[in-house]
């Protein structure tokens, strides 16, 4: 029995005296817990759009009810569409004003097939409601009428993340164990060392984790059936630009933790985030509004984007992905910088 709490009461002792673990492990749960609760538990902030200025139908009180959708009315169609193509909302009731029509026509902008699955799944639950009246026809239409498969889109998605794991893991476990055996000791004290020990590791990690994607791409791609696009040579930059953001991020992230079991729980962290927020399994527009906030400060969202845009062909904002991606960059590259030289002075 004095074993049993003598072990307890060191194994107790070390826990309290690793506050990043203890605090990893809070965060881990708290982001389990509430986003990627968000994501099963189906979209309830839907931004929903209803033209019916002659208040015909009944739709919109329904819906609002339903507590899945954001209900604006609009009493112009034009600027309902505009709002549509801007992103301000994700589909848009078109109410008949004739009442002898009796019918809705559903617009959507034609190309998420995660937001079309969003929207129907809100729309049956609102609509097939015992209390609910509604009994116009429904139709639906797309402003870009482009068919991608579910898989063909969430794809793209997948491979934004495995840049990150790819990136993280590689240089995490490489830097830190080569810490512990003191082989960068020696490489940073020499003349210029700390420079070519940081631009070394970020291009190597960066190269090895580009190549096992593509070669895993190229492996599931006929197997699964998804496509990778005609645009191959925006494939392989935007491989190179994602994986060298998340070799950065790891790098200064390895540098601050410093042991392997420190940096995989925070590493393990920061990817329960990045995976449940960034739009790769719920498009970003109908999470809760805090969520769409941090989406659009995380670099995976960008890197999806991208990869979209590359691999499916659908509208990504280029110029503000490779932005933010390479502030990323330079973020982790100068917080990495930072901690080496005061290591190196430690030393």
């Amino acid at each position: 029995m004095k074993q049993i709490l003598a072990i307890i009461s060191k194994d107790l002792l070390q826990w309290t005296r690793r506050p990043l673990y203890f605090i990893s492990s809070i965060l881990l749960a708290i982001l389990i817990i509430s986003i990627v609760g968000n994501t099963f538990s189906g979209a309830n902030n839907i931004p929903f759009g209803i033209y019916d200025p002659a208040s015909i139908s009944d739709l919109a009180k329904q819906m609002a009810k339903s507590k899945r959708f954001k209900v604006y009315n609009y009493q112009d169609r034009t600027k309902a569409k505009e709002d549509l193509v801007q992103g301000k909302i994700v589909a848009l009731a078109d109410v008949a004003q004739d009442p002898l029509e009796d019918s809705v026509q559903i617009i959507t902008e034609g190309h998420n097939p995660l937001i079309d699955d969003q929207i129907a799944m809100g729309l049956l639950a609102s609509l097939t409601d015992p209390s609910s009246t509604f009994s116009a026809q429904l139709r639906t239409t797309s402003l870009y009428p482009v068919k991608i498969s579910l898989r063909d889109f969430i794809t793209p998605g997948l491979a934004a993340y495995l840049c990150y794991v790819l990136a993280a893991m590689n240089l995490g476990f490489s830097w830190i164990y080569e810490w512990m055996e003191r082989t960068y000791r020696q490489i940073i004290l020499a003349p210029h060392g700390l420079r070519a020990a940081i631009i070394s590791k970020t291009l190597t990690v960066t190269l090895e984790a580009s190549i096992v994607l593509w070669l895993a791409l190229l492996a599931t791609a006929p197997a699964v059936g998804f496509t990778l696009g005609h645009n191959f040579i925006g494939l392989i930059l935007t491989t190179l630009l994602s994986t060298f953001c998340f070799t950065c991020l790891g790098l200064g992230a390895a540098c601050l933790l410093k042991t392997i079991r420190i940096y995989t729980m925070t590493v393990s962290i920061a990817g329960v985030a990045l995976m449940f927020v960034s739009g790769i399994i719920v498009p970003i527009e109908v999470m809760p509004a805090w969520e769409q906030t941090q989406a659009k400060i995380l670099p995976l969202y960008y890197a999806t984007d991208a990869f979209r845009g590359v691999m499916v062909g659908v509208p990504a904002n280029y110029l503000a992905d490779a932005g933010v991606l390479l502030s990323w960059s330079l973020v982790g590259l100068i917080f990495a910088t930072i901690l080496l030289h005061r290591q190196r002075a430690s030393l």
